[in-house]
Protein backbone atom coordinates (compact mmCIF):
# COMPACT_ATOMS: atom_id res chain seq x y z
CA UNK A 1 0.00 0.00 0.00
CA UNK A 2 1.34 3.40 -0.91
CA UNK A 3 1.22 6.05 1.80
CA UNK A 4 -0.75 9.16 1.02
CA UNK A 5 0.96 12.49 1.66
CA UNK A 6 -0.90 14.87 3.92
CA UNK A 7 0.76 17.99 2.47
CA UNK A 8 -1.51 20.64 1.06
CA UNK A 9 -1.41 20.74 -2.72
CA UNK A 10 -2.45 23.94 -4.47
CA UNK A 11 -5.46 23.55 -6.69
CA UNK A 12 -4.88 23.91 -10.43
CA UNK A 13 -5.79 27.27 -11.93
CA UNK A 14 -8.65 25.67 -13.87
CA UNK A 15 -10.34 24.61 -10.59
CA UNK A 16 -9.97 27.98 -8.83
CA UNK A 17 -12.72 30.59 -8.90
CA UNK A 18 -12.26 33.36 -11.44
CA UNK A 19 -12.30 36.09 -8.76
CA UNK A 20 -9.22 34.54 -7.09
CA UNK A 21 -7.32 34.53 -10.38
CA UNK A 22 -8.25 38.18 -10.98
CA UNK A 23 -7.13 39.09 -7.47
CA UNK A 24 -3.73 37.47 -7.98
CA UNK A 25 -3.22 39.30 -11.29
CA UNK A 26 -4.12 42.68 -9.78
CA UNK A 27 -1.95 42.13 -6.68
CA UNK A 28 1.07 41.08 -8.76
CA UNK A 29 0.67 44.16 -10.99
CA UNK A 30 0.46 46.42 -7.92
CA UNK A 31 3.59 44.90 -6.37
CA UNK A 32 5.47 45.11 -9.66
CA UNK A 33 4.62 48.80 -10.13
CA UNK A 34 5.65 49.62 -6.56
CA UNK A 35 8.96 47.80 -7.03
CA UNK A 36 9.64 49.59 -10.35
CA UNK A 37 9.17 52.96 -8.64
CA UNK A 38 11.43 52.01 -5.73
CA UNK A 39 14.23 50.65 -7.92
CA UNK A 40 14.10 53.72 -10.19
CA UNK A 41 14.52 56.06 -7.20
CA UNK A 42 17.29 53.83 -5.82
CA UNK A 43 19.21 53.94 -9.10
CA UNK A 44 18.94 57.72 -9.35
CA UNK A 45 20.40 58.18 -5.90
CA UNK A 46 23.07 55.55 -6.58
CA UNK A 47 24.22 57.35 -9.72
CA UNK A 48 24.26 60.63 -7.81
CA UNK A 49 26.49 59.20 -5.09
CA UNK A 50 28.84 57.72 -7.68
CA UNK A 51 29.20 61.09 -9.37
CA UNK A 52 29.86 62.83 -6.05
CA UNK A 53 32.53 60.31 -5.13
CA UNK A 54 34.30 60.86 -8.47
CA UNK A 55 34.13 64.63 -7.98
CA UNK A 56 35.42 64.39 -4.42
CA UNK A 57 38.41 62.33 -5.48
CA UNK A 58 39.54 64.39 -8.48
CA UNK A 59 37.74 67.72 -8.86
CA UNK A 60 40.20 70.64 -8.97
CA UNK A 61 37.87 73.53 -9.82
CA UNK A 62 37.12 75.48 -13.00
CA UNK A 63 39.09 78.37 -14.42
CA UNK A 64 35.96 79.78 -16.07
CA UNK A 65 33.95 81.90 -15.70
CA UNK A 66 36.07 84.74 -14.39
CA UNK A 67 33.85 87.62 -15.52
CA UNK A 68 30.46 88.53 -14.09
CA UNK A 69 31.25 87.16 -10.64
CA UNK A 70 30.57 89.06 -7.40
CA UNK A 71 34.34 89.35 -6.77
CA UNK A 72 37.49 89.46 -8.85
CA UNK A 73 39.38 86.19 -8.64
CA UNK A 74 43.02 85.94 -7.77
CA UNK A 75 45.52 84.46 -10.18
CA UNK A 76 45.47 80.96 -8.60
CA UNK A 77 41.79 81.02 -7.65
CA UNK A 78 39.38 78.60 -9.38
CA UNK A 79 35.59 78.31 -9.24
CA UNK A 80 33.79 75.42 -7.54
CA UNK A 81 30.23 76.67 -7.76
CA UNK A 82 28.31 79.76 -8.91
CA UNK A 83 24.90 80.65 -7.46
CA UNK A 84 23.05 83.24 -9.57
CA UNK A 85 20.49 83.70 -6.77
CA UNK A 86 21.15 83.39 -3.04
CA UNK A 87 20.00 85.08 0.17
CA UNK A 88 22.43 86.47 2.69
CA UNK A 89 21.20 85.64 6.21
CA UNK A 90 22.33 86.74 9.63
CA UNK A 91 21.82 85.24 13.07
CA UNK A 92 21.11 87.29 16.18
CA UNK A 93 23.48 86.38 19.01
CA UNK A 94 20.68 85.86 21.53
CA UNK A 95 18.93 83.31 19.29
CA UNK A 96 21.89 81.15 18.25
CA UNK A 97 20.82 78.01 20.14
CA UNK A 98 19.51 75.03 18.17
CA UNK A 99 21.41 75.77 14.97
CA UNK A 100 23.63 73.15 13.27
CA UNK A 101 27.26 72.87 14.33
CA UNK A 102 30.11 73.33 11.82
CA UNK A 103 31.97 70.37 10.38
CA UNK A 104 33.06 68.79 7.08
CA UNK A 105 29.95 66.61 6.83
CA UNK A 106 28.74 65.64 3.35
CA UNK A 107 25.00 66.27 2.90
CA UNK A 108 23.44 64.37 0.00
CA UNK A 109 19.72 64.56 0.79
CA UNK A 110 17.25 67.06 -0.64
CA UNK A 111 15.88 69.72 1.71
CA UNK A 112 12.43 71.22 1.09
CA UNK A 113 12.08 73.70 3.97
CA UNK A 114 12.59 77.37 3.20
CA UNK A 115 11.27 79.12 6.33
CA UNK A 116 14.21 80.36 8.38
CA UNK A 117 14.60 79.28 12.02
CA UNK A 118 13.84 81.67 14.84
CA UNK A 119 16.48 84.34 15.18
CA UNK A 120 17.69 84.03 11.58
CA UNK A 121 16.72 86.70 9.05
CA UNK A 122 17.39 87.29 5.37
CA UNK A 123 19.02 90.68 4.78
CA UNK A 124 19.85 90.72 1.06
CA UNK A 125 19.36 88.78 -2.17
CA UNK A 126 22.18 88.59 -4.65
CA UNK A 127 24.80 86.35 -6.26
CA UNK A 128 27.31 84.01 -4.60
CA UNK A 129 30.38 82.12 -5.73
CA UNK A 130 32.35 79.26 -4.12
CA UNK A 131 36.04 79.11 -4.95
CA UNK A 132 39.02 77.16 -3.63
CA UNK A 133 39.88 80.07 -1.29
CA UNK A 134 36.60 81.64 -0.15
CA UNK A 135 32.85 82.12 -0.40
CA UNK A 136 31.79 85.55 -1.66
CA UNK A 137 28.38 87.25 -1.89
CA UNK A 138 27.32 90.52 -3.54
CA UNK A 139 23.89 92.11 -3.99
CA UNK A 140 22.72 94.52 -6.70
CA UNK A 141 22.58 97.27 -4.07
CA UNK A 142 26.28 96.91 -3.36
CA UNK A 143 26.25 94.85 -0.17
CA UNK A 144 29.15 92.39 0.01
CA UNK A 145 30.11 89.58 2.34
CA UNK A 146 33.10 87.26 2.20
CA UNK A 147 34.22 84.18 4.13
CA UNK A 148 37.80 82.93 3.67
CA UNK A 149 38.39 79.30 4.56
CA UNK A 150 41.42 80.18 6.65
CA UNK A 151 39.09 82.15 8.96
CA UNK A 152 36.28 79.56 9.12
CA UNK A 153 35.54 76.80 11.61
CA UNK A 154 33.57 75.11 8.85
CA UNK A 155 30.20 75.11 7.10
CA UNK A 156 27.05 74.02 8.93
CA UNK A 157 24.19 72.67 6.80
CA UNK A 158 20.73 72.82 8.34
CA UNK A 159 19.04 69.39 8.05
CA UNK A 160 15.52 70.76 7.42
CA UNK A 161 15.99 74.20 5.84
CA UNK A 162 17.86 75.29 2.70
CA UNK A 163 20.28 77.14 4.95
CA UNK A 164 24.06 76.89 5.33
CA UNK A 165 25.79 78.83 8.09
CA UNK A 166 29.48 79.76 7.92
CA UNK A 167 31.09 79.96 11.37
CA UNK A 168 33.90 82.50 11.36
CA UNK A 169 36.69 82.35 13.93
CA UNK A 170 37.29 86.13 14.04
CA UNK A 171 34.29 86.82 16.30
CA UNK A 172 32.01 88.51 13.77
CA UNK A 173 28.26 87.90 13.66
CA UNK A 174 27.22 84.45 12.46
CA UNK A 175 25.93 84.57 8.87
CA UNK A 176 25.38 82.28 5.92
CA UNK A 177 23.48 81.66 2.72
CA UNK A 178 20.03 80.37 1.81
CA UNK A 179 19.93 78.89 -1.69
CA UNK A 180 17.11 77.64 -3.94
CA UNK A 181 15.92 74.07 -3.46
CA UNK A 182 17.19 72.88 -6.86
CA UNK A 183 20.74 73.98 -6.01
CA UNK A 184 20.91 72.93 -2.35
CA UNK A 185 22.57 69.51 -2.70
CA UNK A 186 25.24 70.58 -5.20
CA UNK A 187 26.00 73.81 -3.36
CA UNK A 188 26.47 72.00 -0.06
CA UNK A 189 28.68 69.33 -1.63
CA UNK A 190 31.01 71.71 -3.49
CA UNK A 191 31.25 74.06 -0.49
CA UNK A 192 32.17 71.15 1.79
CA UNK A 193 34.65 69.86 -0.77
CA UNK A 194 36.26 73.27 -1.28
CA UNK A 195 36.66 73.77 2.48
CA UNK A 196 38.03 70.23 2.89
CA UNK A 197 40.56 70.66 0.08
CA UNK A 198 41.70 74.01 1.50
CA UNK A 199 42.18 72.49 4.96
CA UNK A 200 43.65 69.15 3.86
CA UNK A 201 40.56 67.04 4.40
CA UNK A 202 39.76 65.75 0.91
CA UNK A 203 40.38 62.12 1.94
CA UNK A 204 37.78 62.44 4.71
CA UNK A 205 35.16 63.59 2.23
CA UNK A 206 35.96 60.70 -0.11
CA UNK A 207 35.68 58.26 2.79
CA UNK A 208 32.26 59.61 3.76
CA UNK A 209 30.95 59.18 0.23
CA UNK A 210 32.30 55.65 -0.04
CA UNK A 211 30.53 54.75 3.20
CA UNK A 212 27.28 56.32 1.97
CA UNK A 213 27.56 54.45 -1.31
CA UNK A 214 28.19 51.10 0.40
CA UNK A 215 25.19 51.59 2.71
CA UNK A 216 23.03 52.55 -0.24
CA UNK A 217 24.01 49.42 -2.17
CA UNK A 218 23.08 47.26 0.80
CA UNK A 219 19.64 48.89 0.82
CA UNK A 220 18.79 47.95 -2.77
CA UNK A 221 15.08 47.08 -3.07
CA UNK A 222 14.28 43.38 -3.39
CA UNK A 223 11.86 42.21 -6.10
CA UNK A 224 8.54 41.13 -4.61
CA UNK A 225 7.52 37.49 -4.57
CA UNK A 226 4.55 36.78 -6.84
CA UNK A 227 1.32 35.72 -5.19
CA UNK A 228 -0.83 32.77 -6.22
CA UNK A 229 -4.61 32.72 -6.65
CA UNK A 230 -4.99 30.37 -3.68
CA UNK A 231 -3.40 33.06 -1.46
CA UNK A 232 -6.35 35.40 -1.89
CA UNK A 233 -7.64 36.60 1.49
CA UNK A 234 -10.73 34.72 2.65
CA UNK A 235 -13.98 36.62 2.46
CA UNK A 236 -17.60 35.76 3.01
CA UNK A 237 -18.59 37.62 -0.12
CA UNK A 238 -16.74 38.40 -3.29
CA UNK A 239 -15.83 41.97 -4.03
CA UNK A 240 -18.51 42.15 -6.70
CA UNK A 241 -21.14 40.91 -4.25
CA UNK A 242 -20.08 43.41 -1.61
CA UNK A 243 -20.33 46.24 -4.12
CA UNK A 244 -23.85 45.22 -5.14
CA UNK A 245 -24.88 44.92 -1.49
CA UNK A 246 -23.52 48.37 -0.68
CA UNK A 247 -25.35 49.87 -3.68
CA UNK A 248 -28.59 48.23 -2.58
CA UNK A 249 -28.28 49.57 0.97
CA UNK A 250 -27.61 53.08 -0.36
CA UNK A 251 -30.63 52.85 -2.65
CA UNK A 252 -32.91 51.76 0.20
CA UNK A 253 -31.64 54.55 2.44
CA UNK A 254 -32.12 57.13 -0.31
CA UNK A 255 -35.70 56.04 -0.96
CA UNK A 256 -36.49 56.10 2.75
CA UNK A 257 -35.02 59.59 3.21
CA UNK A 258 -36.86 60.85 0.13
CA UNK A 259 -40.13 59.53 1.48
CA UNK A 260 -39.52 61.13 4.87
CA UNK A 261 -38.68 64.47 3.29
CA UNK A 262 -41.86 64.61 1.17
CA UNK A 263 -44.29 64.26 4.09
CA UNK A 264 -45.68 67.73 4.83
CA UNK A 265 -48.97 69.05 6.26
CA UNK A 266 -51.63 70.33 3.89
CA UNK A 267 -51.88 73.70 5.56
CA UNK A 268 -50.12 75.73 8.17
CA UNK A 269 -51.66 76.28 11.56
CA UNK A 270 -52.03 74.65 14.93
CA UNK A 271 -52.54 70.87 14.86
CA UNK A 272 -55.68 71.10 16.93
CA UNK A 273 -57.35 74.14 15.39
CA UNK A 274 -61.13 74.50 15.26
CA UNK A 275 -63.11 73.02 12.40
CA UNK A 276 -63.74 75.83 9.91
CA UNK A 277 -66.30 73.90 7.82
CA UNK A 278 -69.84 75.29 7.76
CA UNK A 279 -72.28 73.42 9.90
CA UNK A 280 -73.51 70.35 8.09
CA UNK A 281 -70.94 70.47 5.28
CA UNK A 282 -69.32 67.13 4.39
CA UNK A 283 -65.72 66.55 5.40
CA UNK A 284 -63.08 67.06 2.75
CA UNK A 285 -61.74 63.88 1.25
CA UNK A 286 -57.97 63.66 1.70
CA UNK A 287 -55.86 63.08 -1.41
CA UNK A 288 -55.03 59.48 -2.19
CA UNK A 289 -51.66 58.13 -1.15
CA UNK A 290 -49.21 56.32 -3.38
CA UNK A 291 -47.50 53.14 -2.22
CA UNK A 292 -44.44 51.90 -4.07
CA UNK A 293 -43.61 48.31 -3.14
CA UNK A 294 -40.37 46.81 -4.49
CA UNK A 295 -40.82 43.05 -4.57
CA UNK A 296 -37.90 40.64 -4.72
CA UNK A 297 -37.00 39.10 -8.07
CA UNK A 298 -38.96 36.04 -8.94
CA UNK A 299 -37.04 32.84 -9.40
CA UNK A 300 -38.31 29.34 -9.37
CA UNK A 301 -37.57 27.42 -6.19
CA UNK A 302 -36.58 30.50 -4.15
CA UNK A 303 -37.57 29.70 -0.52
CA UNK A 304 -37.67 33.35 0.51
CA UNK A 305 -39.78 34.24 -2.51
CA UNK A 306 -42.15 31.37 -1.82
CA UNK A 307 -42.46 32.47 1.80
CA UNK A 308 -43.77 35.91 0.81
CA UNK A 309 -47.60 35.80 0.87
CA UNK A 310 -49.45 36.48 -2.33
CA UNK A 311 -51.37 39.78 -2.68
CA UNK A 312 -54.72 39.65 -0.97
CA UNK A 313 -57.77 39.51 -3.21
CA UNK A 314 -59.71 41.74 -0.84
CA UNK A 315 -58.74 45.40 -0.42
CA UNK A 316 -56.65 46.28 2.58
CA UNK A 317 -58.49 47.63 5.61
CA UNK A 318 -58.76 51.40 5.61
CA UNK A 319 -55.95 53.26 7.28
CA UNK A 320 -55.63 56.81 8.48
CA UNK A 321 -54.66 58.83 5.39
CA UNK A 322 -51.48 60.89 5.46
CA UNK A 323 -51.01 63.87 3.22
CA UNK A 324 -48.16 63.79 0.73
CA UNK A 325 -46.33 60.89 -0.88
CA UNK A 326 -45.54 57.73 1.05
CA UNK A 327 -43.14 55.07 -0.18
CA UNK A 328 -43.37 51.61 1.34
CA UNK A 329 -40.24 49.56 0.68
CA UNK A 330 -39.59 45.90 1.36
CA UNK A 331 -35.84 46.13 2.12
CA UNK A 332 -35.12 42.61 3.31
CA UNK A 333 -35.95 40.79 0.04
CA UNK A 334 -34.05 43.46 -1.91
CA UNK A 335 -30.91 43.08 0.22
CA UNK A 336 -31.17 39.30 0.12
CA UNK A 337 -31.39 39.37 -3.66
CA UNK A 338 -28.40 41.74 -3.97
CA UNK A 339 -26.18 39.83 -1.55
CA UNK A 340 -27.06 36.34 -2.71
CA UNK A 341 -27.50 36.26 -6.48
CA UNK A 342 -27.82 32.49 -6.29
CA UNK A 343 -28.46 30.00 -3.52
CA UNK A 344 -30.37 30.39 -0.28
CA UNK A 345 -30.02 33.25 2.16
CA UNK A 346 -28.43 31.27 4.98
CA UNK A 347 -25.29 33.39 5.56
CA UNK A 348 -23.02 31.18 3.44
CA UNK A 349 -20.72 32.44 0.69
CA UNK A 350 -22.23 32.85 -2.76
CA UNK A 351 -21.91 30.12 -5.25
CA UNK A 352 -18.59 30.14 -7.03
CA UNK A 353 -16.55 31.67 -4.14
CA UNK A 354 -13.41 29.88 -3.11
Amino acid sequence: MTATSHSIVAAPAAELPAWRIRWAARENDRRRCAYDAEIAAWRRHHDHLVRLRIEAAGFLGCTQPRAGLPVELDGHEVVYRVLPVADLVEVAARHGAGLPAPGPTVATDDVAGRALPRGVRAVETGMAVVTNHRVAFASPRGRRHEWRYADLAGPAHHPEVQLTLLYATDGRRLAGLRVPAVATVNFRFYLTLAFAVATGGRAAVVGQLEALLAAHRRARPVPPRPVRPDQAPPAGLRAEGRAVLAAAVVAVAFVALTAAGTVAPDRAGPPYGADERPHGAPAAVPPPTMALVIPPPSRAGDPVRDAIPAPATEPYPPREPLAGLRVDVAPVPLVRWAACPSGSFDGSAPAGSG
